[in-house]
């Protein structure tokens, strides 16, 4: 999934979340340092969020997206434990959409060596495009 795709899905997600209040691209909110991104009001306090894409193996911005279905739709059960909140929070958003292009999440609080700050979910395409999507605020 390109990145303008995802922010337009994302923020979709989290407009229509009961959980989520005010979503919003980073662009809207006038933070202009980052071309993709989502600012979100979740458990009472506003989160930003900063895309960066890795497209898939050959694709190519001056043609039209190749959609690719993964074997099932994801769900829940595809968020990994732990991570903190603000990382659950968007990959359950995600997972909670029932995508057919979403294969897998990654949350990087867990993860050994992890650097302190630098927290967000990786998530996983089938057609081995991956967003990342970290923590900014």
């Amino acid at each position: 999934m390109r990145p303008t795709r995802f922010q337009d899905f994302a923020l979709d997600l989290a407009k229509n979340s009961p959980d989520c209040g005010q979503a919003r691209t980073l662009a809207d909110t006038g933070v202009t340092k980052y071309p993709y991104g989502l600012s979100a009001t979740a458990s009472g306090r506003e989160i930003q969020w900063q895309f960066i894409a890795q497209s898939r193996d050959g694709d190519k911005f001056t043609e039209p997206e190749t959609i690719t279905k993964a074997e099932q739709p994801i769900s829940l059960e595809a968020v990994p434990d732990g991570g903190l909140p603000e990382e659950r929070w968007f990959a359950e958003l995600l997972a909670r959409s029932g995508s057919e292009e979403i294969t897998a999440f990654e949350l990087w609080s867990p993860r050994p060596n992890n650097r302190k700050g630098h927290d967000g979910v990786t998530v996983f395409f089938a057609d081995s495009a991956r967003i990342y999507a970290r923590v900014i605020g």
